[in-house]
């Protein structure tokens, strides 16, 4: 391929991953309690006994305790924004997301690289810190706002760093726990998170 022709697909593709990005870069953890575009998944029946973990299936205080999303349920979410978008872009996670609740802050702690393939160009976006802040919730949703965010990310395509700042900076902006419906389960909150198309479930379990 040309010189040219490389420019384009790379400017095709920071393209394609920003229109997707701008909507779910920090959307490993941007929950919607919206009702359109639900992705119809069903969860672990709450209603059965705590594990020996005992862990609390009141809500709200199901929520309290620190939480993580592992890397299959992360690579699952991303799954959905690469069928639900129609782009071709396909997402491989390498990493997870820590999130804790204390019934009074929030604490979303990232640590995971993206890895963006479009028609043989890969980029990596990697976000790694914290975002911290108020929440409330009901024994449905939860609602919250941070006010504390130190992230650190960045953009390679090609192995050159691009400008993160024009996929990730705006969404830092915005609390990545807001609005959020959930479930308590026996295994943790089961919490429905916005992937720009609808809403997936995503299975909170116990920090080890």
């Amino acid at each position: 391929m040309s010189n040219q022709g490389d420019q384009m697909s790379s400017r095709f593709v920071v393209a394609s991953a920003a229109s997707i990005l701008a909507v779910v870069a920090l959307a490993g953890c941007t929950p919607s309690g919206g009702t359109g575009g639900d992705v119809p998944v069903a969860g672990p029946d709450a209603s059965v006994a705590p594990t020996e973990e005992g862990l609390n299936l009141e809500a709200p205080d199901c929520l309290i305790g620190e939480w993580y999303f592992s890397q299959d349920e992360l690579q699952k979410f991303y799954d959905s924004v690469s069928e639900a978008s129609g782009a071709g872009l396909v997402f491989t996670v390498a990493g997870d997301t820590g999130l804790s609740f204390d019934g009074a802050r929030f604490e979303y702690t990232p640590d995971f690289s993206l890895s963006l393939d479009l028609a043989g160009t890969t980029g990596v976006g990697t976000i790694v810190g914290s975002i911290s802040g108020p929440y409330t919730a009901t024994d449905t949703m939860i609602t919250a706002d941070n006010d504390t965010v130190e992230v650190e990310y960045s953009y390679l395509l090609g192995g050159v760093e691009q400008d993160a700042s024009a996929l990730f900076a705006g969404i830092v902006e915005n609390a990545p726990v807001n609005n959020a419906e959930y479930e308590c389960t026996v295994d943790g909150p089961l919490v429905q998170f916005d992937n720009g198309y609808g809403r997936v479930p995503i299975q909170l379990v116990p920090l080890p």
